[in-house]
């Protein structure tokens, strides 16, 4: 269980998430992300979806079963983004959310401080792999990796990897490279070889 209050983190990251987004071009929607299961278009729509979740289970709703998200508008991303940091900021306000106990649709129950950590760290982590499949690794927020690391170790238990299917909800945990930045070592946790080459990657 998570000891620590990252719910400035988990608000930051939505705003990271909004300055990588903003940069993205229309004609690097069909690039493929680090995370395998989508490109660039897809994970968008699910970063999305997912800030709309981490604020619905502050204010203490249960998220729906399954993974399906909208589309979205690349003009309309970074703004929905935006709103979903104010409904999160609102609902993870009072310290009684922290303690307050969570049913996912899964079946697992977690505290409040747990489901700020799960969600700091997808946030982050899928931000990454959008800078990563889109040239923005500099736009990144250097304060965020080790919160977000810090919560991806306080909520990833080792039978969570490759426990739907491989690399679901999370690959086999990857060695970083010795001179890893944190960035990098966060992506090596969540299961990405951070320094892999991508089909039509657009930073080599």
């Amino acid at each position: 269980m998570a000891d620590l209050d990252h719910r400035s983190s988990l608000v930051d990251s939505y705003d990271n998430a909004a300055v990588i987004i903003s940069a993205i071009s229309a004609e690097q929607l069909g690039h493929p992300t680090p995370c395998p299961e989508y490109d660039v278009a897809r994970l968008i729509d699910h970063l999305v979806e997912a800030g709309y979740r981490a604020a619905a289970l502050g204010r203490g709703e249960s998220p729906p079963p399954g993974d399906e998200s909208p589309h979205i508008e690349l003009s309309d991303a970074p703004g929905q983004m935006r709103r979903a940091a104010e409904e999160a900021t609102e609902a993870w306000a009072g310290d009684s959310a922290l303690s307050s106990r969570f049913t996912m649709p899964w079946g697992e129950e977690y505290s409040g401080a747990t489901l700020v950590d799960m969600y700091l760290a997808e946030l982050a982590a899928h931000t990454w792999d959008l800078a990563r499949a889109t040239g923005q690794l500099d736009r990144l927020d250097p304060s965020l990796a080790l919160p977000a690391l810090g919560g991806a170790h306080a909520m990833i238990k080792p039978l969570y990897r490759n426990m739907v299917a491989p690399g679901a909800p999370f690959g086999s945990e990857v060695a970083p490279p010795p001179d890893a930045n944190d960035w990098e070592r966060l992506a090596a946790f969540m299961g990405r070889d951070p320094r892999a080459q991508l089909d039509e990657d657009p930073s080599t």
